[in-house]
């Protein structure tokens, strides 16, 4: 068994399939991974769970985001944005984030993980 800790990713995403997947991709890449589907129990992870990095989808369930983005921002977390939508606003203010369209490409979900979790 190794004795590397792995590194744990906050996957929030209402879409079944699409946190299927992402969490598919994120185990492949040896890390560790927290899901959640709706915007009151990805602001109650935030708080309570132990986590490296997060993966936003911009709409829950027909809520926006912004709180849990406003969340991740305040606490220093890195995060990327996945969406269904342009995002270039929001890019455009927090130009440390990036954002995927969905539907995503596997390698470009990966690289930009392996960019988010760099030091």
């Amino acid at each position: 068994m190794s004795q590397k800790t792995s590194r744990c990713v906050l996957v929030i995403e209402d879409d079944a399939i699409v946190a299927m997947v992402v969490e598919e991709i994120l185990l492949d890449m040896g890390l560790q991974v927290l899901t959640t589907s709706t915007l009151e129990s990805a602001l109650a992870d935030i708080e309570i769970a132990s986590f490296d990095a997060a993966i936003v989808d911009m709409h829950l369930r027909g809520d926006s985001a912004a709180p849990v983005t406003r969340a991740l921002l305040a606490r220093k977390t890195p995060f990327i944005v996945l969406s269904g939508l342009d995002q270039s606003e929001f890019t455009a203010r927090h130009p440390q984030i990036k954002a995927l369209i969905k539907p995503f490409e596997k390698a470009v979900l990966e690289r930009a993980v392996r960019d988010m979790l760099s030091p």
